[in-house]
């Protein structure tokens, strides 16, 4: 008889960080989160940040047991961008 197949690999485990954030001015239509392993570096370019319409977003897809590092920036109507806003950081459990 053959051999039984070897079990599946699991699954990498993974979680989510829920964000939200205070409005920054009455200009900002919208926001863009930013987030990576390691401080000041995020994974997204400057001006390709997920877009969010409202005050809180959630990053779905994060390693368990790692930590990430969040940053969010404003947009007007014209498309202009914020600085990063302060640095949030959070081990995904």
């Amino acid at each position: 008889a053959p051999a039984p197949a070897p079990a599946p690999a699991p699954a990498p485990a993974l979680g989510a960080a829920t964000l939200a954030w205070t409005a920054s001015s009455a200009s900002a239509t919208g926001y863009r989160v930013y987030y990576g392993t390691s401080p000041g570096t995020y994974l997204q370019q400057r001006g390709y940040g997920f877009s969010a319409n409202t005050t809180g977003y959630t990053v779905s897809g994060l390693a368990l047991g790692r930590t990430y590092y969040f940053s969010v920036t404003a947009v007007d109507a014209a498309g202009n961008e914020s600085a990063h806003s302060n640095e949030a950081s959070k081990v995904i459990q």
